[in-house]
């Protein structure tokens, strides 16, 4: 199975986003999809948008979506989702997960004083399991989403390092 991983910023690929790095991060969700997701692995590819948005954009989509009239560090839209669980399709040749959407002014604020690329990492674990059905609207599934996201972060993290 591949994974791709489609970023919409240019100017973030000289940044964090390196080609090597993005290279990296795809190894990771590819690693945690056959962990997570063993039913996936029938899939040619599968893809992942990312988004990065400014403080107003997220704000108004966030408005728009969710009925907060503020800026937040993250938000997913999953492709799959039904009565709030993971259903993707039988069969397809691409199977696109869905969107996160970033926000860098709301994530190093929301997350400081935590390093930028450690917070980036977790706002990506974030949105990548929510793409999979993961939730945290109760403690118990909180408990367990933060659990994984932690473990999730940290190999982006490794792996991030590794291709700088």
């Amino acid at each position: 199975m591949k994974l791709s991983i489609k970023v919409d910023s240019e100017d973030l690929l000289s940044g964090p986003f390196t080609s090597g790095a993005i290279e990296k991060i795809e190894s990771v969700f590819r690693e945690e999809l056959a962990l997570l997701c063993a039913k996936l692995e029938n899939y040619a590819e599968i893809e992942v948008s990312v988004s990065f948005l400014d403080s107003l954009e997220m704000r108004s989509v966030n408005k728009q979506h969710r009925r907060l009239d503020e800026p937040t560090d993250v938000l997913t839209f999953p492709m799959w989702d039904e009565n709030e669980s993971f259903v993707p399709p039988a069969a397809l040749g691409l199977l696109s997960l869905g969107d996160i959407l970033i926000c860098p002014e709301e994530m190093a604020r929301e997350h400081a004083p935590m390093p930028r690329l450690a917070a980036l990492c977790l706002v990506l674990s974030h949105g990548f399991l929510h793409l999979l059905g993961w939730d945290h609207d109760t403690p118990e599934k909180e408990e367990v989403m933060w659990e994984r996201q932690e473990l999730l972060k940290s190999k982006l993290l490794d792996a991030v390092n590794e291709a700088s």
